[in-house]
């Protein structure tokens, strides 16, 4: 492979990560480190999608229905979801975001805003659609080689 290609995808992950990084610290004593990428994910789909079967979201999460249920069951306890049965349909279980999960997501929109007002807002908008170009064609790629498995 190409070294010259390697070290310059390393500096641009280093890039990205001190990125992430410098945001993370930013927003530290806003956002909640105990939750995790995968709750988050569950979150969002639960705000995007509203209530949600438990077979839908481990079909949404490629995960397990075991899995999921087993996640849920910890965010259940910490009131970021809540679970109830179908009335029609009493094998199937509905997830929909409870109190501590309503509130995170509130918390996650601010903080976009805030990083777009204070940060984004100082690239042009053709800055902005040139990095929304290579990022849509870095996923395409992604999913055209997952595809190919």
């Amino acid at each position: 492979m190409n070294k010259k290609l390697i070290a310059f995808v390393r500096e641009l992950n280093e890039i990205e990560y001190a990125c992430q990084r410098m945001l993370s610290q930013e927003y530290a004593d806003v956002l909640d480190e105990t939750i995790t990428s995968s709750q988050i994910i569950i979150l969002n789909h639960l705000y995007d999608g509203g209530r949600l079967l438990t077979g839908e979201l481990a079909r949404l999460m490629n995960i397990s229905p075991s899995a999921i249920s087993q996640m849920l069951n910890k965010m259940e306890k910490r009131k970021l979801i809540r679970r109830f049965i179908n009335p029609e349909n009493r094998r199937e279980i509905y997830v929909e975001l409870d109190i501590a999960g309503t509130n995170y997501i509130g918390t996650s929109q601010k903080i976009e805003l805030s990083i777009i007002e204070r940060f984004y807002s100082k690239l042009s908008m053709d800055d902005l659609k040139e990095l929304k170009s290579i990022m849509q064609k870095f996923k395409q790629i992604i999913e055209q080689e997952q595809t190919n498995k």
